[in-house]
């Protein structure tokens, strides 16, 4: 995402009224975007509450409710950290992956919801957050085109895929350990009834 900051200039006054003008460019594109970035929250809150308990969601919504975003996402990762590196270690790098990915979704999400959209440029930056740096006020612009939705709506839709794909690994139970050449290896064995699933 391209970024850049500029300083307040005494006032601060928003004349031009180009948001007008590319509203419809833009209010269908962030209203899509907002709701598949719903559905991969979903799936996120899910994943949590199944990995607590899979015989109901209520305990994990006890845990999870009132979190932020970001404190769902750590959750998300404190949990299945230990469990994919011990039981499916071959899956370590794509959940790393993931993690990154839902939090990089997480901040241009941040963009899209809290731009001051009245401040949006013909060059595309839009002013998404107002800090201090030295006594001066300075404008974080984030440039943000109807194209730059289009493609993070699909990165989110893949995203939101990927994450339930993962679990629904995770889930599986990994194959037994079996003495191999005096020392204990996790190899695939034939057990009868065997169904590659946690028993409930």
């Amino acid at each position: 995402m391209k970024v850049k900051h500029t300083p307040l200039d005494q006032y601060d006054l928003v004349y031009d009224d180009y948001i007008d003008k590319v509203t419809p460019r833009y209010a269908p594109r962030i209203g899509r975007f907002v709701i598949r970035f719903a559905e991969l929250e979903h799936t996120l809150d899910i994943s949590i509450a199944d990995f607590l308990f899979d015989r109901s969601h209520e305990l994990g919504y006890m845990v999870i409710e009132g979190n932020t975003l970001n404190n769902k996402i750590e959750l998300f990762r404190k949990l299945f950290h230990g469990h994919t590196k011990y039981l499916h270690p071959s899956q370590l790098d794509k959940f790393q992956q993931l993690v990154r990915r839902l939090h990089e979704a997480r901040v241009f999400r941040n963009y899209v919801a809290h731009a001051n959209w009245r401040t949006l440029e013909r060059s595309g930056y839009v002013r998404t957050r107002v800090s201090e740096k030295e006594g001066e006020v300075i404008f974080k612009k984030v440039r943000i085109t109807p194209a730059v939705i289009d493609a993070w709506i699909r990165r989110v839709e893949r995203l939101d895929g990927l994450l339930d794909e993962f679990v629904e690994r995770a889930s599986q139970a990994p194959p037994p350990f079996e003495m191999k050449k005096g020392r204990a290896e996790r190899v695939p064995v034939d057990l009868p009834g065997r169904t590659g699933t946690v028993p409930t």
